[in-house]
């Protein structure tokens, strides 16, 4: 598995520190904007995206999406899947975290 870094560019009148993650290379795109936008994050120790959220009664919990499942879904670059297909998985991602919520 490739890893690769992906930082946001900050405007000259910015003082905050910029924004570095690393990802797995071969995630599909459109997946991984699909997991950031959910509030996920990759986590290179335990080959998953994770989320912590706090809206719980009991307190926080966590959301995790491992590496294997998103390669065993095919949301990867380069896969043998048709368009229709890839636009199928990436919907049933959505729905997959709309559900954790």
């Amino acid at each position: 598995m490739d890893i690769q870094r992906i930082g946001r560019t900050i405007e000259k009148w910015s003082s905050g520190p910029s924004e570095i993650s690393y990802t797995p290379k071969d995630i599909d795109p459109e997946g991984l904007k699909i997991l950031r936008e959910a509030g996920f994050v990759w986590d290179s120790r335990s080959l998953a995206f994770h989320r912590i959220r706090t809206s719980r009664q009991d307190g926080s919990y966590r959301s995790t999406i491992e590496y294997g499942f998103l390669r065993e879904q095919k949301l990867l670059v380069h896969t043998t899947l048709r368009e229709d297909e890839r636009v199928g998985q990436l919907q049933r991602l959505r729905i997959l975290i709309q559900s954790m919520e």
